[in-house]
């Protein structure tokens, strides 16, 4: 019994030996270039797509490995060894070196292997990338830069790419692989040679389409799209009447800013194929982004529809226009039309209960998003957005209970965490503080942006609840072990100037600011708190300018401009930014600094109406009521 168990251990350790060995040279299956695709392949207005791209393109990860792991052992129980020509072992380059798989290379390549189990990325990079240079085998380039991409080191993966493609130049994955990555990291004179070829080769193939497809994709994503904009325009200039050349073009412009390009180029696509309703939605959404360029953009559809009228998907397309321009009536006679034709379409039935909450009727908005929720299943849709939805206007209808229960049909994907947050906050206010914070506390974080959310969640919660030593606490902590995190820093501040530890607050600002050179939101908060000390108040206004110079129509950093000018003494620029803000949005802490502000003009009539109003909306807000009673004011 016991040789029996002695041999089928060693068996098992030869068929795990066998699966490394063929991961190695064979399949390298742990991970594709998905990482790579993540750049080139699905659309720039399709996140899920590219969260979707870039999970996938996770080189190493322990579940990868896992199902790699089961799938070679079963090859090699069926097959007595690896089989390199199973799933994944296709790539066999030309030329390949005479080097043999001795003991100390077999053990680095485990190592690496090891190593990516392991999360270690760089170490197992390093590993490949070296026995690449020293063997010359294009397979462990290939690998390394895999690795790389997998971990969004894209210089690293430019340099292993480059090697792979010296290695095997007769490999199309290696060329259009190193293509990627030129464009990725802004190599745009090395790459234009090769596209130019490349687009050369598609006409003479017939596959044009599908080239500019993933130029357009790739070119939207690069960091200097001017540049890539202005190649792009060098490289099509054979291929103006071909459709996919001018929608990659002005998908291309668009991602530059040249917005008048965009919508000359889409234009331009829509007369090559006028029944083309892509080219016609492209044509108004370019064209809906110039100045006074709604009705034109609607002119656009319309004209279409006239010629195609049982094109649903552009009257939708049509519809949303109108909602996007406020003409709500006109939104919604578009969109209900569209839903006659089609009665189960979620798109549809989302646009409409949009519409009808911005016309101020939530009781149709619910009733469109039940419909909504209530779809079969078999009609693709995410329910996240409209649960969310309806859990806001029951809030707003004062139903907190039926809120956190549509809330609770929210039990994964990406919105999980925000209505887990929402859920705690609505269990706060309504006195249930404790449960709130267990509901936190027993939520399961995926990584640590959600651990932080989950903290930053129960700290507001501490926060409204009043117990603001509390909440600071609980971030300090947090920040302590991660300092670096931008999120975490802005509460972290928050709290500390509750508390008023001004110090603190102004440490972690400045470290915000550091890290994120453009956030607003860090130079307003320590701008406005400067102001409301009436503290350093030159640098309080420099700090909010930045602020605005960022987000110049932002109402609450308006307000905190209108502010530092009252404590400069100022009064007609502080009327003139407050009464912006609150026109904008009538904040009640927008009305209670415009309010002090009329009252302390003169114009006290008009500040006790704004205070009322104000305090019709939350009579407990804390700036409100300290405002009047700083000001001896009873309303």
């Amino acid at each position: 019994m016991a040789s029996l168990l002695t041999h089928a251990k060693s068996k098992f350790r030869a068929a795990r030996l066998a699966w490394m060995v063929a991961l190695a040279f064979g399949s390298l299956g742990i991970a594709s270039l998905s990482g790579c695709a993540s750049m080139t392949t699905g659309s720039v207005e399709d996140p899920d797509a590219v969260r979707t791209a870039d999970a996938d393109g996770r080189a190493g990860s322990a579940k990868a490995a896992e199902k790699s792991a089961q799938a070679q052992d079963e090859s090699v129980a069926r097959a007595g060894g690896p089989d390199s020509s199973g799933p994944g072992g296709s790539y066999r380059p030309e030329n390949l070196p005479n080097v043999a798989l001795t003991p100390p290379l077999l053990a680095k390549i485990l190592a690496a292997e090891i190593g990516l189990q392991r999360q270690q990325l760089s170490t197992s990079y390093s590993t490949y990338q070296d026995l690449a240079i020293r063997t010359r085998d294009a397979r462990l380039a290939r690998r390394a830069t895999e690795i790389a991409l997998g971990g969004r080191a894209f210089e690293q993966a430019l340099a292993s790419a480059q090697l792979w493609s010296e290695l095997d130049p007769a490999s199309t994955e290696s060329q259009q692989t190193l293509e990627t990555l030129q464009l990725a990291t802004g190599r745009l004179k090395d790459v234009e040679p090769a596209l130019t070829r490349r687009l050369a080769k598609a006409r003479e193939q017939g596959t044009l389409d599908e080239n500019y497809l993933q130029l357009q994709r790739t070119l939207s994503r690069i960091q200097d799209r001017k540049e890539g904009w202005a190649m792009l325009q060098r490289l099509s200039e054979p291929d103006l009447g071909v459709l996919s050349a001018r929608m990659a073009r002005a998908a291309v412009a668009a991602s530059a800013d040249q917005k008048e390009a965009a919508a000359e180029e889409a234009t331009a696509a829509l007369k090559l194929s006028p029944k083309n309703s892509t080219a016609a939605i492209a044509a108004a959404q370019y064209t809906q982004e110039l100045p006074e360029g709604g009705p034109r953009a609607a002119a656009l559809l319309k004209s279409y529809l006239d010629k195609s009228p049982d094109d649903q998907t552009v009257r939708l397309a049509l519809g949303r226009l109108y909602l996007s321009d406020n003409k709500l009536k006109e939104a919604g006679d578009t969109l209900r039309v569209a839903l006659k034709s089609d009665p189960q379409n979620p798109q549809v039935l989302y646009s409409l209960a949009q519409t009808s909450y911005q016309a101020k009727e939530p009781a149709q908005a619910e009733d469109y998003l039940k419909r909504f929720v209530a779809l079969p299943e078999s009609v693709p849709r995410e329910n996240g957005p409209a649960y969310l939805f309806l859990s806001q206007i029951a809030e707003e209808d004062n139903r907190t209970a039926d809120a956190v229960e549509w809330l609770e049909k929210i039990q994964g994907g990406e919105l999980y965490i925000s209505a887990v947050a929402k859920r705690a906050q609505l269990l706060a206010r309504s006195g249930r503080l404790d449960d709130a914070r267990t509901l936190l506390q027993e939520t399961t974080p995926r990584n640590q942006r959600e651990r932080h959310a989950l903290v930053s969640a129960e700290a507001h919660a501490l926060r409204e609840a009043g117990r603001y030593q509390e909440s600071f606490d609980l971030l300090d902590k947090m920040v302590s072990k991660d300092p670096n995190t931008p999120d975490l820093l802005y509460d972290h501040a928050m709290a500390a100037e509750r508390i008023d530890q001004i110090p603190v607050m102004e440490k972690s600002l400045r470290k915000l600011i550091e890290l994120r050179p453009d956030s607003a939101h860090a130079y307003n908060a320590l701008g406005y708190t400067l102001a409301d000390r009436n503290q350093r108040l030159p640098e309080a206004l420099e700090l909010i300018k930045k602020a605005i110079a960022l987000m110049p129509d932002d109402p609450q950093i308006i307000d905190s401009l209108g502010w530092v000018f009252y404590r400069m003494g100022d009064f007609p620029s502080a009327l003139k930014y407050l009464r912006q803000a609150y026109d904008a949005k009538p904040d009640v802490e927008v009305a209670a600094h415009f309010g002090e502000v009329l009252w302390t003009s003169g114009a006290r009539d008009e500040a006790m109406k704004v205070w009322r109003e104000a305090s019709g909306r939350e009579p407990k807000n804390e700036v409100l009521r300290g405002t009047l009673a700083r000001l001896n004011v009873s309303l």
